[in-house]
């Protein structure tokens, strides 16, 4: 069974830009499958076995891992005006990633299968800007 869990995150310095971040889970016997990239809860991957501790009104209270997979998460953040990152993002789902994002906010997430190399994603990540993009690896699994 599919689901949604809703994770509460600590906003700190207008960051981020939501305060709940909902994303799909498949419901196992020992726990919820991970079936998205998360943009904002760390160290969570596609794949990932996770049990959770309920706050009661449908919300996730804390959580662990109970199987982590190996797919690695990339987030991508726009801190300036660029294409960048539309580029970047149609690159990378040829590589056979798959992205979400919140474009309004210039948040992306990027789910790295194992199976893809991560010297070839860096090689996409790397064109970036630095002046105008920020890239972060929340949820490392791939070797280096």
């Amino acid at each position: 069974m599919i689901l949604s869990l809703q994770f509460n995150l600590d906003i700190e310095d207008d960051w981020p830009p939501v305060s709940i971040e909902s994303l799909p889970f498949e419901k196992m016997d020992d726990g919820y499958k991970c079936l998205e990239a998360p943009l904002f809860v760390k160290d969570l991957s596609v794949g990932d076995v996770i049990s959770v501790e309920e706050d009661g009104i449908n919300g996730v209270k804390s959580w662990v891992h109970l199987q982590k997979s190996g797919r690695t998460t990339i987030w991508i953040l726009r801190i300036s005006e660029t294409d960048e990152i539309d580029t970047a993002l149609k690159q990378l789902r040829l590589l056979d990633c798959n992205t979400v994002g919140l474009p309004q906010f210039g948040c992306y997430a990027v789910d790295v299968p194992q199976e893809v190399s991560i010297s070839d994603v860096d090689s996409v990540l790397e064109k970036m800007s630095s002046d105008r993009v920020v890239i972060a690896f929340p949820s490392m699994r791939h070797p280096d």
